[in-house]
């Protein structure tokens, strides 16, 4: 049975006539997962129906990508099977005013001690979790946090306070859907909190209303490029429905596109509200509904009609204009004609999707969230962004919250939680919960490879400014500095999520390097510490191919290469990530915090240093300066990206220069256009191409990694007299080499094995099997047999 001062604190926004400036809320249900199951029920079992609840987490609960565009009154986080901190962001922004986020979690007290760790590397262990730690100490030191545990509750505001008023025992104020605050009976919108007179009433926000005017007069000047940013529950999506609306009386075709369908639900229905294809019942239905269809209604429809269909993603009207809702992988989308592309939420989409669909359009609007947890909004206008400009995009930022009201107590605590990049409320901490947090520090077992100080500074005695370089664990960094490296971190890098920054706190072979002035952070660096004897026990399994153990993804790839176990036992430094201030980029400063890095690598014993990165060419000539060299290159671009991987390495340790050597000449050699005969390669690569072919049959190894192996090994026998006669070659017809069907190898197929990229369409038409499983299992019968030849 929930106390009925909790049901008071949690329902009473609800009632009242003032809920458009009430802050939403947190409230924890902490203890054992049956416990807190049942405290939740009982909690919600009587909740009134108009009202909304989401949950995330849970078994049955939704997806987070499924939440964007949409909104609720109460969010559940379910945490006893593990906590992610970007659910916890997804469902805080869909909570509307005076709503609850009800975080169920196990004990506050132990939490940090039997948090799920999921990220973690091979041979290393975690006892405790940091950023479970940091969480609690937040939560126990905000007084505006509801607590309820089985000893006792903490309920702000009510703490001795009588019995519920059972005054407040009436039907809830109905929620309208979206957001729009409450509209009184002679339909004049309520003005929120601190908003200009001037503002129009359609527009919730002044701001809202500027960016309208902004892109109706660029419009009609025929600048049609537009980016929209802003953070959760701004209102991006009244915006751009508004808009659209106006661009369909005029007559145009609109395509709009999302990366989830129901995500633009609320777009679809300010569209109707912008054309006054919805009355004030039709605002609440439209709001909450998530069932679209595809269907457009016939163009003839009436405008009462048209109404009805309020969430449908397709529709046209009788002065010409139509919007539809197109897959972002729909062709339509690149051939069609199309006066207006809408990209919603483009900072979840990969880059190359991105760049095709703009190249395809001349006139957009694309909009994006900040700190959303789909992935960096501050990253993609750095990465994007500056593009769009060139083009002559205008750039329009909303603030004005509409979900709810100005420096809600929910998000400021959302936001200093998850460390997700710059906003106010990162400068808002109160000193209570710094306190807290710097025991936390002092108390954080140091769980890195032992070599690893916990903090080194650094100050060359030739840099006459004040920039020192620092070593240490995540652990050690007071609250400043801490959000100051996720931050950075969150700008230098496209969809960077909350979930990153808890892998960064937590994980036990992460090293970070950065470098400050005064205060100021300059440069960050993350490191991962891979191979040694950690991965003692499946260095064999790593080199040919039938192991690939959680993490050390360097180490794993160099050994992969050279298909020797003993390059697994080096230790290597990892950079998995490196920023430099935006504003400070050009200016030497990632170079020198590479060489403190390669210093201190040296002092530890340290091997190697790796990296792997998205080509570009200014990425590659930062690399190349630094000393490294490549030595692999992927074969598909990154889905997110579009960039293709590069491994380089770095020597630092003598004992690891022949390691370095060895994969720096097989790379040479796996990048020259013309067949290589096996027996003109050096020894050792020889001797490698021989092991990867042997695993490559042994099925330990994929076809994607023999593809020089298997050319040099058919260039070998497409000249040698040993195994096609002269008056085979002559008659060029395809001659079987072997008696067993299944090792057949004729001229034709060993033409086409000596391609570059193996050809793999016209192998499996050759070979007459289908699909590239087929294909693989064949090949291996055909590799098996020449490599007996071979070795004859």
């Amino acid at each position: 049975m929930a106390p009925p001062e909790l049901t008071q604190w949690l329902f009473n926004p609800f009632y009242s006539q003032a809920r458009d400036t009430e802050h939403r809320r947190l409230l924890v249900l902490t203890g054992d997962y049956e416990w807190v199951n049942q405290r939740l029920t009982s909690l919600l079992s009587d909740i009134p129906p108009s009202l909304i609840v989401k949950e995330i987490g849970g078994e049955t609960s939704l997806l987070r990508k499924h939440l964007l565009g949409n909104e609720c009154d109460i969010g559940v986080v379910h945490s006893h099977q593990g906590f992610n901190p970007g659910n916890m962001m997804a469902i805080a922004g869909t909570i509307r005013w005076g709503g609850c986020l009800i975080l169920c979690c196990p004990a506050l007290a132990s939490w940090h001690l039997h948090a799920k760790h999921t990220h973690l590397s091979h041979g290393f262990k975690a006892t405790q979790s940091l950023y479970i730690k940091r969480l609690v100490a937040i939560i126990k030191s905000n007084a505006d946090v509801a607590v309820w545990d089985g000893n006792h509750r903490h309920i702000p505001d009510l703490v001795g306070s009588d019995a519920p008023d059972s005054s407040n025992n009436v039907n809830p104020i109905e929620p309208e859907g979206s957001i729009y605050p409450r509209v009184s009976k002679n339909a004049q919108a309520t003005q929120p909190l601190g908003d200009d007179e001037t503002r129009k009433p359609q527009f919730k926000s002044l701001d809202q209303q500027l960016a309208f005017d902004c892109l109706t007069n660029r419009w009609s000047q025929d600048i049609r490029k537009a980016v929209i940013t802003a953070p959760r529950g701004r209102g991006k999506s009244a915006l751009v429905g508004l808009f659209v609306a106006s661009r369909l009386n005029k007559g145009e075709k609109v395509a709009i596109t999302s990366a989830i369908r129901d995500n633009t639900t609320t777009l679809f229905k300010h569209i109707r509200l912008g054309m006054g294809l919805l009355n004030s019942e039709d605002k609440d239905q439209a709001g909450q509904s998530s069932d679209c269809t595809a269907n457009p209604p016939d163009s003839n429809d009436t405008e009462p009609d048209a109404a009805k269909s309020a969430t449908k993603e397709n529709f046209s009207i009788k002065k010409g204009g139509s919007a539809q809702w197109l897959a972002p992988d729909n062709p339509t989308l690149i051939n069609g004609d199309f006066d207006l592309l809408i990209i919603d939420e483009a900072a979840s989409f990969p880059l190359p999707v991105l760049k095709l669909l703009i190249g395809a359009h001349d006139n957009y609007v694309i909009t994006t969230t900040l700190q959303g947890y789909e992935g960096s909004g501050q990253g993609f206008m750095q990465r994007m962004l500056p593009a769009f400009e060139t083009e002559g995009a205008v750039h329009l930022s909303l603030r004005t919250p509409l979900r709810w009201p100005k420096h809600d107590k929910l998000e400021n605590l959302i936001h200093n939680i998850c460390l997700f990049e710059g906003t106010e409320s990162l400068n808002t901490v109160s000193d209570a919960p710094r306190q807290v947090l710097q025991e936390v520090s002092r108390q954080a077992p140091q769980e890195v490879p032992r070599e690893v100080p916990i903090e080194v500074p650094h100050k060359p005695s030739t840099n006459k400014c004040s920039n020192d370089y620092r070593m240490g664990l995540v652990s050690a960094l007071s609250e400043h500095q801490l959000q100051s490296v996720m931050q950075l971190l969150a700008t230098a890098h496209y969809q960077t999520t909350p979930d990153d920054f808890m892998r960064l706190c937590d994980s036990p072979d992460i090293i970070l390097f950065t470098e400050w002035n005064a205060s100021r952070l300059t440069a960050a660096a993350v490191i991962n510490c891979e191979g040694g004897e950690v991965l003692a026990d499946v260095q064999k399994g790593i080199a040919d191919g039938s192991r690939r153990p959680k993490g050390h993804l360097g180490a794993q790839r160099l050994t992969l290469l050279t298909a020797h176990p003993e390059t697994a036992a080096y230790r290597y430094w990892r950079i998995n990530r490196i920023a430099v201030a935006p504003y400070l980029q050009g200016q030497g400063i990632g170079t020198g915090l590479i060489r403190f890095i390669k210093s201190q690598a040296l002092s530890q014993d340290i091997d190697a240093l790796t990296s792997s990165y998205g080509t570009s060419y200014k990425l590659n000539k930062f690399w190349q300066q630094c000393g490294f060299k490549l030595v692999d290159m992927g074969e598909k671009p990154n889905k997110a990206s579009g960039e293709t991987s590069a491994l380089v390495v770095k020597a630092i340790s003598e004992r690891y220069r022949p390691q370095q050597e060895i994969l720096s000449c097989l790379f040479a050699y796996s990048q020259k256009n013309e067949s290589v005969l096996l027996s003109a390669l050096p020894d050792i690569v020889r001797k490698t191409l021989m092991k990867k072919l042997q695993h490559f049959v042994n099925a330990t190894r994929p076809l994607n990694q023999v593809g020089f192996a298997i050319n040099a090994l058919a260039a070998e026998l497409s000249v040698s007299n040993k195994y096609i006669s002269n008056a085979e070659k002559s008659t060029k017809m395809p001659t079987k080499m072997c008696k067993n069907e299944t090792e057949a190898v004729t001229p034709q197929l060993l033409l086409l094995l000596g391609s570059s990229p193996l050809p793999t369409n016209q192998l499996i038409q050759l070979l007459n099997v289908s699909g590239r499983k087929a294909l693989t299992d064949a090949l291996r019968k055909k590799v098996r047999y020449l490599l007996s030849c071979v070795m004859t």
